[in-house]
């Protein structure tokens, strides 16, 4: 999603940062995808929470450290917006407007037959169809504020923003090229970090749903449990049936009780990921998966940690 900053230098340097972490990519294109460089910074609680800068000063001091540690002093990047300040909504708009017009369109409606929890946002249009006589269409919103407040940022440490993406769009774009997709398939990404779970659902390669979950209070992540009760994630009770009301809710809301969700990705930085795999496994009616360890390889050939897919698939923005 290109939000108005474009580039096409193929040295584009890849950025995800979220509340805790920093991680950066670089991709050799061919066949197979080597990841060139990568790396990753943890950040201090505090200096980003739900998404939004909250330490500035600090937050600029680390990515001078990221930038002379990885190289990539000056160069173009695409960041990641995050998914707590992203709105999706289905919107019907009249059949005789061009597809080159809906964005001119929905500026002028977005307040008054449109509405959105915030003001001033910068969007994007996806088309869905046609439903009842008119243009049905999935508008991806965010507050301009927030993603200023990260071009502004990288502005300030000579980065070049070019590009903003959102995090579905770049794992379902990572898991198309793994061939963990189909068109034809109902399927729902599940990326489970540390501080938030972002649920979507994806059909005929189109984002359908965006839901983001943030985990309340500050959680201290207790020991590995030894033995199999999985004990450790007994706090995201809450959060499993909230993925299964999701279910519910794409069934027989959206669907009206024709289709349900046949796929299931799991991803994310979350310490528990393996013992959050086995306990939804259990509990949703479709399979689910994860990337194989060996979806991505360095220079080396040796295996590069699985929560950088979401950095690799916004490397791949301007490739598929």
């Amino acid at each position: 999603m290109n939000f108005g900053l474009f580039g096409n230098n193929n040295r584009i340097a890849n950025l995800v940062i979220t509340d805790t972490a920093i991680r950066y990519a670089d991709l050799k294109m061919g066949s197979p995808l080597i990841v060139q460089n990568y790396g990753e910074k943890l950040l201090p609680q505090g200096v980003i929470a739900d998404g939004k800068i909250i330490e500035y000063d600090t937050l600029a001091m680390i990515l001078e450290e990221c930038i002379y540690d990885w190289g990539i002093k000056k160069r173009q990047v695409r960041f990641i917006v995050p998914s707590t300040s992203i709105i999706v909504k289905r919107v019907l708009v009249p059949a005789d407007i061009a597809e080159d017009e809906l964005k001119g369109y929905l500026f002028m409606e977005i307040g008054t037959s449109i509405h959105l929890p915030f003001e001033d946002p910068l969007f994007d249009v996806v088309k869905l169809g046609e439903k009842e006589d008119k243009q049905e269409i999935l508008l991806v919103a965010s507050p301009e504020e927030v993603i200023h407040s990260y071009r502004d940022i990288l502005d300030e440490v000579k980065l070049k923003p070019v590009a903003a993406d959102i995090s579905p769009l770049a794992l379902y774009r990572f898991f198309y090229h793994n061939d963990m997709v189909k068109s034809s398939d109902h399927e729902m990404i599940l990326q489970f970090d540390e501080k938030l779970l972002t649920i979507s659902i994806f059909h005929r390669n189109q984002p359908i749903f965006l839901r983001p979950i943030s985990f309340q209070g500050d959680v201290d992540l207790p020991d590995s449990s030894p033995d199999l009760d999985r004990g450790g994630i007994f706090y995201l009770e809450d959060t499993f049936k909230e993925i299964e009301k999701v279910f519910s809710f794409y069934k027989y809301s959206l669907n009206k009780g024709e289709v349900n969700v046949n796929n299931v990705i799991l991803t994310g930085d979350h310490p528990y990921l393996n013992e959050i795999y086995q306990s939804l496994s259990e509990r949703l009616s479709a399979a689910v998966h994860r990337a194989p360890q060996d979806s991505m390889l360095d220079a080396k050939g040796q295996s590069v940690p699985g929560y950088y897919d979401l950095a690799v698939g916004l490397a791949l923005k301007e490739v598929l």
